[in-house]
């Protein structure tokens, strides 16, 4: 069997890694099956504690030699109620099984919340048609700068090589966007297509008309 104490540890990082809500067991077999948990990791999902012994699961599989070396995501339930999704590895020595490394994570709560969430699914509480694409800046220059790659990435071409076709494209998905109410974003959409204000203005007017 692997070392116990390497065996801890593992045990340990498991632990801290998925919280309190996931125990984590190390049986020792080798004395027989007495008493075989020689370290337990937040014991309170199955009310077990260091000197305890295997499930009847174990006990069930050993009669019926149905032990695997590994047994992972399988549910089990305790008798207070729980839903728990179990892992297992199991240790060999010569064929003959010495230990294992079990991990019991209480989903009870997950599969509940599960419920409420495929309840509202169905009530079209998520109904993509209410689906908005918001934008989240730090600086209105920031949003600003976002809306002019967005625009240049919807009409297709570099401002170098804009028409005045592909010109008014750009400024009417600016204009949809509301880009105008910015301050001074007239003069950075001038400089940025080489046109004067009132050229922009000119463009504007034709297409909101």
């Amino acid at each position: 069997m692997n070392s116990i104490e390497t065996l801890k540890n593992i045990a340990e990082c498991i632990s801290a890694q998925f919280g309190n809500n996931t125990e984590v067991v190390i049986h020792d077999f080798r004395n027989g099956f007495d008493k075989t948990i020689v370290h337990i990791e937040n014991g309170h999902v199955t009310g077990r504690e260091m000197g305890g012994c295997p499930t009847t699961l174990f006990l069930e599989e050993l009669k019926r030699n149905e032990h695997v070396e590994k047994n992972f995501r399988y549910i089990t339930h305790t008798p207070d109620g729980k839903t728990l999704r179990s892992s297992t590895v199991n240790f060999y020595e010569d064929k003959k099984l010495t230990g294992s490394i079990c991990i019991n994570q209480d989903i009870t709560d997950m599969i509940a919340l599960e419920r409420v969430f495929n309840n509202m699914s169905k009530n079209n509480y998520f109904e993509k048609s209410n689906e908005k694409n918001e934008m989240f800046s730090s600086s209105i220059s920031e949003m600003l700068e976002s809306f002019i790659a967005e625009g240049i990435s919807q009409v297709g071409v570099p401002v170098t090589d804009m028409n005045k076709e592909s010109k008014m494209k750009f400024l009417r998905f600016l204009d949809h966007k509301g880009v105008f109410l910015i301050q001074k974003s007239g003069l950075r959409i001038c400089e940025l297509l080489g046109i004067s204000k009132f050229t922009l203005y000119n463009y504007l007017d034709e297409i909101r008309k």
